[in-house]
């Protein structure tokens, strides 16, 4: 005597099932992400040259946090086309690293000019406050002159190149001025902190995407 039987799983649920429709919700998102990461990577530019790497956590710890941003106001509308979740995320993941790294370039001639206003012993007649924007002034101009075209990609040319200037570079500066991080440890450290902010941002927005549970049907 044989006994045929039949068991299968549980239906999919409908956020797995429902195809995507309208992607108004999911686009309304990725706004709200840009609007959090305005500040988000002004405080990113100063974790970033934390020492010892510590800096790019905070990538991961600020990334997870605007993916949840946007997760809250698109999910009612999941679940949406693959490729625009992917499209969304990579351009909310993109500008907020590009704004933390214009901040950072914008910012460092002022911390060079710092070190050189601690460490000068002789700033002849100037006082340190016109010393400072006369190292801040010719830190930019170096940059433009010698990683053109300046701004924010010749600071990152000059980090990738160099991450120092030479004693005698700046008239008055009888040393060198350097970032704190070298060259290599700036390269690793820009990698490292891409690949964590577009961990944290899309471990809750790749959670959008329709997808599809299929039920096993077994036989006995």
């Amino acid at each position: 005597m044989s006994t045929t039987g039949t068991l299968e799983t549980a239906p999919p649920t409908l956020a797995a099932t429902r195809e995507p429709t309208s992607h108004a919700r999911w686009w309304v998102a990725v706004f709200v992400g840009l609007l959090v990461s305005l500040p988000i990577a002004w405080l990113l530019s100063y974790g970033a040259l934390l020492p010892f790497f510590i800096g790019v956590f905070f990538f991961a710890l600020f990334g997870i946090i605007i993916g949840a941003a946007m997760f809250r106001v698109a999910s009612p509308g999941r679940p949406y086309g693959t490729t625009s979740v992917f499209v969304g995320t990579t351009v909310v993941v993109l500008s907020a690293w590009s704004l933390s790294m214009v901040k950072e370039s914008r910012d460092f001639p002022n911390d060079l000019a710092k070190d050189a206003v601690r460490r000068v012993r002789d700033i002849g007649d100037r006082t340190a406050a016109e010393f400072k924007a006369y190292v801040e002034d010719s830190v930019r101009r170096l940059v433009r002159e010698q990683y053109p075209p300046g701004g924010t990609l010749g600071y990152m040319r000059w980090s990738m190149m160099s991450a120092v200037f030479e004693k005698g570079a700046i008239e008055g500066v009888p040393f060198e001025l350097r970032r704190n991080q070298s060259r290599w440890a700036w390269a690793v450290r820009v990698v490292l902190s891409i690949g964590l902010l577009a961990f944290g941002v899309a471990s809750q927005t790749l959670l959008l995407r329709c997808g599809k549970e299929i039920g096993t049907k077994i036989e006995l």
